[in-house]
């Protein structure tokens, strides 16, 4: 088996890395100029304000826009865009949750690109060429958009949520900015990188590099969300889901995530659910849908969630084994089914349409056919009250 892995970007690690956010930068090459792309949530917690700060002091002078909004769309690029044109930005940082590190990545594209940026963005993914810096600092420990390469931007004509592979320079994962997240965000934003490592490890091209993060990161989210959520200024748990995220992220971005992934972004599409709810929603009915296809790989993600097994599991009971460990987790954080949070069963069934159609189903190893999508969209709904 031949198989290629690599990391991303350099990353720095540690609490208070964001205050020396401008020493990093400058050693990415003489750069004056810097463009921070943000959302206003963020903005209210004063991490941008810390990171202009240090990147001041290195010499830089800052612009930021602080539009982003949850699944940014090609507008909101567009407008951020202009902005860092018209600045003269020689870098794009990224402070933020996914939404904000995607729409930085996305900006990078027209430093260097006319725009408008729909035209990069599609629904089978291209690569951009992108010769700007791009740095990216994640505030919650979920998206792992840090370690990727990929931007997601929701396509406002179609509807659709299409991606873009950009260059990335840097990350900086500070552990401290998660600290006193919104038990929900918590809660949703590690299931989110659950979803990425038990997916990527399941998936038709995983090999043995993404699997051993991939794995390392499922084990920590298992030992440290709960208490996470349930402690929201634990500097060891905090700590240990940052890593699991950043892992997960290099994991499924050498790899690719599969049918969870489609549904969870039909569910975005159709119903406009925060992504981690939608991927924590999708995961248990991928992981059983998945399993027969991949026993080893299966049995991988059920030692790593801890679960106690005889050895003599076949690859389907693992996969419902696995599946009742995301649930019973779900049930620990809180998690509301769709039911409970007022959806309809057939507003579910929507869902179906992208887990059928999205390139993500291609990774999946057992097809995923029209009635597969419809079949795997009723059981988020059912199996989980």
């Amino acid at each position: 088996m031949n198989f290629r892995y690599m990391q991303n970007c350099p990353i720095v690690f540690g609490p208070g890395a964001i205050d020396h956010l401008g020493e990093y930068v400058s050693e990415l090459g003489k750069i004056r100029k810097a463009f921070c792309v943000f959302d206003k949530g963020v903005e209210a917690a004063g991490i941008p304000a810390r990171a202009v700060a240090s990147l001041e002091k290195a010499g830089i002078t800052c612009a930021c826009y602080n539009g982003v909004q949850a699944d940014p769309t090609i507008g909101i690029v567009d407008e951020a865009g202009a902005q860092a044109l018209a600045f003269g930005a020689e870098a794009i940082i990224g402070i933020g949750g996914g939404s904000s590190m995607d729409a930085a990545k996305a900006v990078s594209i027209l430093m260097t690109y006319p725009g408008p940026v729909k035209k990069y963005v599609l629904a089978k993914p291209i690569t951009m060429d992108t010769k700007v810096p791009v740095v990216l600092v994640p505030t919650t420990s979920g998206t792992g958009a840090e370690a990727t390469r990929v931007a997601v931007i929701s396509q406002t004509e179609t509807g659709g949520k299409w991606s873009v592979f950009v260059n990335t320079s840097l990350a900086v994962v500070d552990p401290e900015l998660s600290m006193g997240m919104p038990a929900s965000v918590t809660a949703y934003t590690g299931l989110d990188a659950l979803s990425h490592a038990a997916e990527c490890v399941t998936d038709n091209i995983s090999h043995p590099h993404n699997q051993l993060l991939a794995c390392a990161a499922i084990e920590k989210i298992m030992k440290n969300l709960y208490t996470a959520w349930k402690e929201p200024n634990n500097v060891e748990a905090r700590t240990e889901m940052s890593l699991a995220a950043d892992w997960a992220g290099i994991a499924f971005g050498e790899t690719m995530c599969h049918v969870g992934h489609a549904l969870a972004d039909g569910l975005s599409i159709n119903l406009h659910t925060p992504h981690g709810y939608n991927c924590a929603m999708a995961l248990p009915v991928a992981l059983e849908y998945a399993a027969p296809a991949v026993p080893a790989e299966i049995r991988m993600v059920a030692e790593a969630m801890g679960i106690a097994l005889s050895g003599s599991e076949t690859a389907e009971e693992l996969g419902a084994l696995c599946a009742k460990e995301v649930w019973n987790l779900m049930r620990k954080l809180e998690v509301p089914s769709l039911k409970a949070s007022g959806y309809t069963r057939e507003q579910v069934l929507k869902a179906a349409e992208e887990g059928y159609s999205s390139h993500l189903s291609t990774y999946c190893p057992v097809p995923v056919t029209r009635e597969a999508a419809e079949r795997l969209a009723a059981r988020m709904y059912d199996a989980y009250q």
